[in-house]
């Protein structure tokens, strides 16, 4: 979609307009990259891949970067939904403990609910729920999205939970992944591309179907969507008042690393 593909861009460069180091080859040293996926088609339809128009390298597709709290809903609240041991008004504890992780800011709240931890940002709570039902139980569900670079090395390792892989995740994976919140659980492996036609042989792709299958329960998904809404507008939401400026819903979730 040409025009949203320019929106997208535009918006990149703006954003980080104010960031005007450069390297010695000439690009800029903060760089960025955005992915936009339709959750009625699952198709991707923008994906820009750095910062002005002339960088011919796709970072959105090739590169790879830590999420940091971006993860926490696709492999620590999303699989722990689908245990039914856990949903939004459960009561977890935010604590402090040898060994383990900080909170950002440095505050911790004791009791709260399974919603506020996560619109919080709660790095303990996220550690402890994916220690719970198991490390590889949540990887697992980015298996099932076909997240790419990850690596067995990564299996067991409890600082997933929070975002700290090996190898990092690519930007469209993870706009494939909250897709898939917002499909109601289902992953759909289409991309960019409808169809190829070779100048000899036709259509290539004619017998290419896209394959379509159920990665989160439709409950969780929408339990985890409803709770991700507060990112934006709870008072507490570390996203707080970032939402569309329009009527539509928004949900998603802040991270940084």
């Amino acid at each position: 979609d040409s025009q949203l593909q320019g929106q997208l861009q535009v918006q990149i460069d703006q954003s980080l307009s104010g960031f005007t180091e450069l390297q010695d080859n000439g690009k800029f040293a903060l760089q960025g990259a955005g992915v936009i996926v339709d959750n009625k088609t699952n198709y991707v339809v923008a994906i820009v891949g750095g910062r002005g128009t002339e960088d011919k390298f796709n970072r959105a597709y090739l590169s790879a970067r830590q999420p940091g709290s971006t993860i926490k809903p696709l492999i620590d609240y999303g699989p722990a939904f689908d245990t039914g041991e856990y949903y939004p008004t459960r009561i977890v504890n935010d604590h402090k403990w040898t060994d383990g992780p900080s909170n950002s800011g440095g505050r911790y709240f004791g009791n709260v609910t399974v919603r506020e931890a996560l619109n919080r940002s709660l790095n303990t709570v996220a550690w402890q729920i994916l220690e719970d039902i198991g490390v590889d139980y949540g990887l697992d569900y980015l298996g099932e999205m076909q997240f790419q670079k990850l690596t067995y090395v990564d299996n067991n390792v409890p600082s997933l939970s929070i975002g700290g892989f090996t190898n990092g995740v690519r930007v469209v994976d993870m706009a494939k992944g909250y897709s898939t919140l917002a499909n109601g659980g289902v992953y759909n492996d289409r991309t960019c591309i409808t169809k190829i036609i070779h100048e000899h042989d036709g259509e290539l792709t004619k017998d290419l179907k896209p394959s379509a299958h159920q990665v989160y329960r439709d409950d969780s998904a929408f339990m985890l969507t409803d709770v991700l809404k507060g990112t934006f507008t709870a008072s507490y939401g570390t996203g707080q008042g970032l939402g569309l400026d329009n009527d539509m819903p928004a949900a998603g979730k802040t991270g940084t690393t």
